[in-house]
């Protein structure tokens, strides 16, 4: 009953439980508990709100569809952060922009800038934004691109018009694997920051943009690639490993 609970909540405390299926709190916490240790269940460090884990694949119908985040990726993404030092965030597609669903600004020395989660940042003129253009559907990046044609003209939708150049950069990065951006328009700083972004795949299907920040007088690009490059490619195709692993619906 507890995991049926769940699965319509995002994340019960122990005593939001004991309500929702009347057992006194110390009942409920020995149950929850076992979940735990079951690996179903997962409990916040801070808050002590128990949630699903990915493992409950018979209930995936009704799972949180940002497991997938919360569960593989952004834990390896602070992996990756605590190696490479540089930010690291997480962005995907959201309403023709690139939205930002998690990102290690505040944790790493290195920001120059942080930005807050749910921040969206224009396609065309992001790392991320090449990287998802260049690998999600044909018919999605048509319509993605139509959409932009209609907005209003301004420095960060400018390419919109310009299909030769975008199907360059599709080109390039598709034979790279990554897109760098070489300027950062909504940063602190513009210019002082550059980014590399990789591909999240799944099943063939673009999931999300892995990608790093770093300080644009600090590295040459064939420096990044050389000290950096292995390392995102490495975690990136674990993320990719576990989420195939995952079994679930996203």
């Amino acid at each position: 009953m507890a995991l049926e609970i769940l699965n319509n909540h995002k994340s019960l405390t122990v005593a939001e439980m004991a309500r929702q299926i009347d057992l006194p709190r110390t009942t409920t916490f020995r149950i929850l508990e076992n979940l735990v240790a079951f690996g179903y269940l997962k409990r916040g460090e801070r808050k002590g709100r128990y949630s699903l884990t990915i493992r409950v694949r018979n209930l995936a119908s009704g799972f949180n569809e940002d497991a997938w985040l919360t569960e593989i990726v952004r834990p390896l993404a602070i992996d990756l952060s605590k190696i490479v030092i540089w930010p690291i965030s997480i962005m995907s597609p959201r309403n023709v922009r690139m939205s930002l669903r998690f990102t290690t600004d505040t944790e790493s020395p290195l920001s120059l800038d942080y930005y807050n989660e749910g921040l969206r940042l224009p396609i065309l003129s992001t790392a991320s934004g090449h990287v998802y253009l260049s690998y999600c559907g044909e018919t999605e990046r048509e319509i993605v691109l139509s959409a932009l044609r209609h907005e209003k003209p301004d420095v960060t939708n400018m390419l919109a018009n310009s299909p030769d150049i975008i199907q360059k950069i599709i080109s390039t990065t598709r034979e790279n694997g990554f897109a760098i951006n070489i300027r950062s328009p909504r940063a602190l700083e513009p210019g002082k920051t550059n980014t590399i972004a990789l591909p999240i795949m799944r099943n063939g299907q673009f999931l999300a943009a892995l990608a790093m920040r770093y300080i644009s007088v600090a590295m040459t690009t064939t420096e990044l690639k050389e000290r950096y490059l292995p390392t995102l490619t490495a975690i990136r195709d674990q993320m990719e490993e576990e989420l195939e692993e995952a079994d679930v619906d996203i």
